[in-house]
């Protein structure tokens, strides 16, 4: 059997022990499904809101970017043609092609600026929304832990989650022990 076999089957092994070592104790387990809570609690969604709103300010400033890339592009090509116009003297070719020059080196700037703008505000909307879902979770993990404490539950297992082989780690779980909705209500309580 793979490390990974082994690894999962260590940890069904002990979440069995914490079962029985939690029922012999005469403590009980609840179960929550954190995906759900997450997604349903309001703050979730405000998080969301603010992401998006933040990520179409990137995409408004980018567009932004990019057109101006495409004029110099444009007037690039213009002042290149111009430079191999026979119809003009040699001055105002030379004059053209040193105009090109200027431009081409205006639209590498331009590039190196743009790929720079997106890798930052890429990265920042990246750490914002780690953060912002780091303080979500702590919020949730917080109430499950009161709720858990004024109901009298020894431990919550999240069964929201997939095995390493892709199967739900908790395949059954009874609703007398399934706190999702207690926990969801707690956390949405007076959002509206």
């Amino acid at each position: 059997m793979s490390s990974r076999g082994n690894r999962m089957r260590l940890a069904g092994l002990l979440m069995l022990g914490m079962g029985t070592a939690v029922q012999a104790a005469g403590l009980s387990l609840a179960f929550v499904d954190m995906d759900r809570v997450f997604s349903e609690y309001y703050r979730t969604k405000l998080a969301d809101a603010q992401l998006k709103e933040q990520a179409d300010k990137f995409t408004e400033q980018r567009d932004e970017l990019v057109q101006k890339l495409q004029d110099l592009r444009k007037e690039f090509n213009q002042a290149r043609t111009a430079a191999q116009d026979g119809s003009l003297s040699a001055e105002a070719r030379r004059a053209k092609q040193d105009e090109a020059e200027k431009l081409l080196v205006q639209i590498r700037e331009e590039e190196s600026n743009l790929r720079e703008f997106e890798q930052t505000r890429q990265k920042q909307l990246t750490d914002q929304g780690r953060r912002m879902r780091n303080r979500i979770v702590e919020q949730i993990r917080e109430a499950v832990e009161d709720y858990a404490r004024t109901e009298g539950f020894a431990a919550v297992l999240d069964y929201s989650g997939d095995s390493m082989n892709g199967v739900p780690v908790v395949l059954y779980v009874h609703r007398s022990v399934d706190i999702t909705d207690e926990v969801i209500e707690l956390l949405n309580k007076g959002s509206e």
